[in-house]
């Protein structure tokens, strides 16, 4: 259950979507963020909106179930992954979902992200997974992504985009904003030679990761 008033879910949400469009995180209409909101139903962003252009007033209340019951507009068309993520993590409130530019790149080629590489994502996002494709805007993309939600914080979706879930909403967007920077530097990495994975004793030196 959210630790936050609805007016203040709202303007997070309205202030993260800003902050995924001014960062490239997202283009044009694309991505989708949400909240779990008191009562159990989830605040989410509507469908075929820029990010940038979001306002408070947009946002629809679904129930766990998808039903809209507040809203005037129609929710993302990718209101079944986030559901999902609700579903079965019910300390987690908040999920972000972009197309940003590096990420993006790792799961169009359907190359996973390296593990044990910078102890920064060992220790706070854990490994990052690859989920195989599931027709976005459906519920095949959710079942797709279900058997991963539990073990990961942070998801590439083959040929579609990545996603990232947490404590709440700015928590979510801070794990997508850490893996884009991440691919980026695997990427760059490449130039070098490649990375080079830490050993397993600086693994187990460092904290566990939460997934809850």
């Amino acid at each position: 259950m959210s630790t936050y008033d609805d007016a203040h879910i709202r303007t997070e949400i309205v202030e993260i979507c800003k902050k995924m469009a001014d960062q490239g995180l997202v283009a044009g209409t694309e991505g989708n963020v949400s909240a779990r909101a008191d009562g159990g139903t989830v605040l989410m962003t509507p469908s075929g909106y820029n990010k940038g252009d979001i306002t408070a007033d947009m946002l629809l209340r679904l129930t766990p179930d998808g039903n809209v019951v507040e809203g005037d507009l129609a929710p993302t068309s990718e209101k079944w992954m986030h559901l999902e993520f609700y579903k079965q993590r019910p300390k987690s409130n908040g999920v972000a979902h972009g197309h940003p530019v590096y990420c993006t790149a790792f799961a169009a080629a359907h190359r996973d992200l390296p593990h044990n590489i910078l102890p920064e994502l060992v220790a706070v996002i854990g490994q990052i997974a690859t989920v195989p494709y599931g027709r976005p805007s459906s519920a095949k993309l959710a079942e797709a992504l279900a058997p991963y939600v539990l073990r990961h914080n942070v998801f590439l979706l083959e040929n579609h985009g990545a996603t990232a879930v947490g404590a709440n909403v700015r928590d979510a967007f801070h794990r997508l904003q850490v893996a884009e920077a991440y691919a980026k530097t695997v990427w760059a990495a490449e130039a070098l030679g490649g990375v080079k994975p830490m050993t397993m004793a600086q693994v187990a030196d460092l904290p566990l990761p939460s997934f809850e």
